[in-house]
């Protein structure tokens, strides 16, 4: 009778105290919407961040395929070093897209479903995904400024020549410029 009423109560207490709402990684949508300026890149950014990036994780898979494979989110954690637009906390939970088995290097599913970024210091643009407290990058490609040697790096194809080889001042600057 006593282990009855024991986990009587057990039960009662797992219904009435949820888990933690944890975001359910494999929903998430990623905005792959690119912007035109740098300007507008600024503009669109909730947070622009100099930042160290972790390797990735966590991956859930999305439940969507493209013709390369299914689709999976993976989460990585930024270590905001310095907050250029917007109030940052000091770590923050990158989500991205990729496919698995990852894509030839040249396939153009790598421009909208990167996958998780390879771990070292970045400028990042970044903007909410809605509800859950996941960060993207703006514009996917376009938001990321591998910084090397103290400078930013422009991806050819997608970054914009502005704010290529600026030092992590001068890049605030140009950003400041637009943004108050």
């Amino acid at each position: 009778m006593l282990r009855r009423l024991l986990l009587s109560f057990l039960l009662l207490g797992t219904l009435t105290c949820p888990a933690s709402a944890a975001p359910d990684i494999g929903s998430v949508r990623i905005d792959s919407t690119p912007v035109r300026t740098w300007q507008e890149l600024v503009k669109k950014s909730e947070l622009i961040v100099v930042s160290w990036v972790d390797t990735a994780s966590q991956s859930a898979a999305t439940g969507r395929t493209v013709s390369g494979g299914k689709l999976f989110n993976y989460v990585q954690t930024v270590q905001v070093k310095q907050a250029v637009k917007g109030s940052a906390p000091r770590l923050i939970k990158l989500v991205s897209t990729g496919v698995e088995p990852l894509p030839d290097a040249r396939s153009p599913l790598n421009l909208t479903y990167p996958g998780p970024l390879a771990e070292g210091s970045y400028v990042l643009f970044l903007h909410r995904v809605a509800g859950d407290g996941l960060y993207s990058t703006t514009g996917i490609w376009q938001g990321v400024y591998p910084l090397q040697q103290g400078k930013t790096i422009a991806l050819e194809g997608t970054g914009f020549p502005e704010l290529n080889q600026l030092t992590v001042e001068e890049i605030t600057r140009r950003i400041k410029s637009v943004s108050p």
